[in-house]
């Protein structure tokens, strides 16, 4: 089961980084007897990376791709993989069956890289037009260039406009007025001054003055502001058009849209977060759950005197904790599992009298993921034991199940209360069961305390076991989670 939960964790992750249409990848080091880094290894890959390679988990990146050790690649994994600084970089790979442009994140992961890589061939084909049309219209006179000029502007894929040392609109096209979401009337009768984010005009006049002074394009990202008052982020490049005499006079500028840059910026650091985040989650839940079952195998060994009673308090074990595991399988990253879903889940899996159970309480006091996996062993070490011995094993048996929040507790913490009460049971029929030093009642006394912090009591009355557990809670899980209006109902269904 343990390997289940792993392969359905590993799954998880390999679904996460197909969505992504970046090339993510996962390496490993390999060392020779020195520790040196002598070449690394394919771990995992995403879709969009394997639709490139092909299957090359396990091989070797040297092997496969020489070309990275011209590139410089390789001599960053090593820096990355010893120092654990990351690195970012462009390079124009063109070794193997790569020919093009590539903007690349190198990040350590345990013994190795993992890697997120864009192709940015489109782009820098973009950029590289971009500056030959603005280097044709600089150097070519304005007399010869005034048609060439007027189609550029009726057809360019980014925003052109000419303006006066001032900083007035002397030309527009139609792009810039898509951009800034203007008519091209008003832009012309305006200024750089009337569509620039306050917080950006002095970079934008300083940008006009350097153009000015040194006769080289000025460039800058700014934010504009469009007719109904929002804003929006564009690239902005300024050239000189020199008049007849030499002196600048004017300046064509071209600016390109960088919502969608930045929104796919945005979606790339997210993916790398959710990366990292699910990674360190998996390795954390794998190493919680593998201790746990570590756990239930050991006290499940001492308390059997056979192979057979082993295998059923094992697997007894088991399905509870599945039962759990399931349970947080289907929240997401912000939420909790609630107390009074844990316990009607597990009164729910009993087969005994469940329709002579009370619970009381309020619903959605949200428990850490820390504590679920002990506490939930405990619940059911308790409904085993009333299934075995006590109130759900015997016909005039009855079960309360009370719990109670206390948001100001010891140490100033929110704390739950349960109390789990069994009547009506015959213990002159009980020979082996609650009462003595098992496992349930070893869990409650000594595991809760040492693990959780929390205050236990186990009494065997004179109708059945009367249990009390108080745990604490985190306070931001019970400011974000809870119904504090109580809740009463017969039955771990809520059927009254």
């Amino acid at each position: 089961m343990p390997r289940r939960r792993l392969q359905d964790s590993h799954d998880l992750l390999q679904a996460t980084m197909d969505a992504s249409t970046d090339m993510i990848q996962v390496f490993e080091a390999i060392r020779d007897e020195d520790g040196r880094i002598v070449d690394f290894r394919w771990v995992l890959n995403n879709y969009s990376s394997e639709s490139r390679y092909g299957e090359v988990r396990g091989e070797s990146l040297l092997q496969r791709n020489p070309g990275v050790i011209e590139e410089g690649i390789f001599g960053a994994f090593c820096r990355v993989a010893e120092t654990g600084v990351s690195e970012q970089a462009e390079h124009h790979y063109v070794h193997e069956q790569f020919d093009g442009w590539y903007y690349q994140t190198v990040v350590r992961l345990g013994d190795g890289v993992a890697t997120t890589t864009r192709d940015i061939t489109g782009w820098k084909a973009s950029q590289a037009e971009i500056a030959r049309l603005r280097e044709e219209v600089v150097q070519v006179k304005l007399a010869e260039t005034e048609s060439q000029l007027a189609a550029i502007f009726a057809t360019a894929p980014v925003g052109l406009s000419v303006i006066s040392e001032e900083g007035r609109f002397m030309r527009v096209n139609e792009e810039l007025c898509r951009i800034l979401d203007r008519p091209g009337a008003a832009l012309l009768a305006s200024g750089v001054a009337d569509v620039t984010h306050p917080a950006h005009l002095r970079p934008s006049l300083e940008a006009l003055e350097r153009a000015a002074a040194t006769g080289l394009p000025s460039s800058l990202d700014k934010r504009y502001i469009r007719s109904d008052g929002s804003h929006v982020w564009a690239s902005s490049t300024i050239s000189v058009l020199p008049d007849v005499r030499g002196q600048a006079r004017r300046f064509l500028v071209v600016t390109s849209d960088l919502t969608e840059r930045r929104k796919a910026d945005e979606t790339l650091r997210r993916s790398e977060t959710l990366q990292r985040v699910l990674i360190a989650e998996l390795q954390h839940r794998t190493s919680n759950l593998m201790g746990v079952v570590r756990s239930i195998a050991d006290n499940s060994v001492r308390a059997s005197t056979d192979l057979t009673e082993f295998r059923s308090h094992f697997g007894d074990r088991l399905a509870a904790l599945s039962r759990v595991q399931a349970m947080l399988s289907r929240l997401n990253e912000y939420d909790r599992v609630a107390f009074d879903d844990l316990i009607r889940t597990e009164l729910a899996a009993m087969d005994g009298g469940v329709d002579r159970v009370t619970l009381e309480g309020p619903a959605g006091v949200r428990l850490r993921s820390s504590t679920l996996h002990t506490l939930a062993m405990a619940l059911h070490e308790l409904a085993t034991n009333a299934v075995k011995y006590g109130a759900l094993g015997q016909p005039d048996g009855r079960l309360a199940i009370r719990w109670s929040l206390e948001p100001g507790g010891e140490g100033g913490k929110p704390w739950l209360h349960i109390d789990w009460r069994e009547s009506g049971v015959d213990m002159r029929s009980v020979e082996e069961g609650p009462g003595g030093k098992g496992q349930g009642r070893e869990l409650i006394e000594r595991a809760l305390p040492y693990q959780l912090g929390a205050r236990t009591s186990y009494m065997l009355g004179a109708e059945g076991v009367h249990c009390t557990i108080a745990i604490p809670l985190s306070a931001s899980m019970v400011e974000t989670g809870m119904a504090m209006a109580p809740r009463s109902d017969t039955g771990p269904g809520g059927d009254p």
